[in-house]
């Protein structure tokens, strides 16, 4: 029963491209870099200037957001050639915008099709994206993850690429946002308390910040409802075939080591109520420490990550909700599809995503421009150099360079 239902299961087939969820890069590399040197005392116990978030934060939050790395007008004249199909296209497969290959985008015929049709209809042009979810891994947010600078900049800069395209097809386009908040809560270790505050909160923030006409927050597990005898049982058999063979479909083992090390930075080892020094020890890129617990757990919580993945392809639900979206991806791929830089510097300067973090305000060594990057809020917080900035309610919203 098992060895005839994985056959018929579209990640085995040889006559079709994987599913975008399964193929290439399918968890960013995510652990503490060897960059940071972990002080002798834990950080978090240290003064630090402080302060609470301004009403002038605003215009500086929305101005992170604009890409320094695209210019509309040098963009116009370079285009000014090509049909209005053509045109949206380039502008979505800018570097500014696109990380993966541009020539396997162009080359699309399906987005290229996509976006003839919405054009004769005179219709937004649809993005699909996988993104946002809680991550409570004490080395990446000292509190509790919920929506900070960091989510208003990625909306706000999608909120950009669409309005960008405005400028040339007026109606525009829509980035709908699939949040896998509480798809991965399971292997991710938070509970659902945590994964429907944060889903809740995107949704106020696309409100307050007036894009909810371009950007529309979805929860995935509206759509994989649906499916869902077939959901739960293709995620079983996935979840033991990955657990008793993690190297299925020919991965390299050093590519897997590569995967197990950034869950093994993802899962929510919070509740184990580690120590500085554990934390240190565990999380030092070269200590080469192992605790068998955390480990044992990361293995598990990967095998579920990608038994997850393989059953949500398996329902095909992509294609039956959202038929006419581009689909893009946070994650390096060999395939034709659009690597969205989720904010700016997003794999550029900064390789992490918004909620594996905290955001830190920088300047930009060559001109002084302040730029958004991402960073373990362990490498930041207590560092004399930065100011910590708080909400009301005493959340931490970014951090800043000292003003002396």
């Amino acid at each position: 029963m098992l060895q005839s239902t994985l056959q018929s299961s579209p990640i085995l087939s040889t006559n079709q491209q994987l599913p975008v969820g399964l193929s290439g890069e399918i968890i960013s590399r995510s652990q503490i870099g060897q960059e940071f040197v972990w002080p002798d005392n834990d950080p978090r116990s240290q003064w630090q200037t402080q302060r609470t978030y301004e009403a002038n934060d605003d215009a500086r939050i929305r101005h992170l957001s604009v890409s320094p790395h695209f210019d509309m007008a040098t963009f116009l004249e370079k285009t000014k050639t090509l049909d209005l199909p053509s045109r949206i296209i380039e502008l979505l497969n800018h570097n500014a915008f696109q990380f993966n290959s541009r020539k396997r985008f162009r080359g699309c015929e399906q987005w290229r099709q996509m976006v003839t049709e919405s054009c004769e209809k005179g219709a937004p042009i649809e993005i699909l994206i996988l993104a946002f979810c809680v991550i409570s891994n004490p080395t990446k947010r000292v509190q509790p993850t919920e929506v900070t600078t960091a989510d208003d900049v990625s909306l706000l800069h999608m909120d950009n690429i669409a309005r960008h395209i405005a400028g040339i097809y007026p109606p525009g386009a829509v980035f709908h946002v699939i949040s896998d908040s509480t798809f991965y809560a399971l292997p991710l270790g938070v509970t659902s308390v945590e994964a429907q505050n944060y889903l809740v909160q995107l949704h106020r923030r696309t409100q307050d910040l007036k894009i909810a006409d371009t950007i529309k927050i979805h929860d995935i597990s509206d759509y994989l409802c649906h499916y869902n005898q077939l959901f739960h049982d293709q995620f079983e058999i996935w979840r033991t075939k990955f657990l008793e063979n993690p190297l299925s479909h020919d991965l390299p083992a050093d590519e897997y080591q590569r995967w197990h090390a950034s869950m093994r930075s993802t899962i929510n080892s919070r509740r184990m109520g580690l120590t500085y020094e554990q934390l240190a020890a565990l999380f030092c890129a070269d200590s080469g420490m192992s605790l068998a617990h955390l480990d044992n757990s990361a293995t598990l919580a990967l095998a579920e990550y990608r038994a997850l993945k393989a059953a949500a392809a398996d329902t095909n639900w992509e294609k039956h909700h959202f038929p006419n979206a581009i689909r893009a991806t946070i994650h390096a791929k060999k395939i034709p599809v659009l690597g969205l830089r989720l904010y700016p510097e997003y794999k550029l300067n900064s390789r992490l995503l918004p909620y594996h973090g905290i955001a830190v305000l920088i300047q930009d060594d060559k001109d002084g421009t302040e730029r958004m990057v991402i960073r373990h809020e362990i490498s930041v917080i207590g560092n004399q150099s930065f100011t910590r900035v708080v909400n009301e309610k005493g959340l931490t919203q970014f951090y800043e360079l000292l003003k002396l």
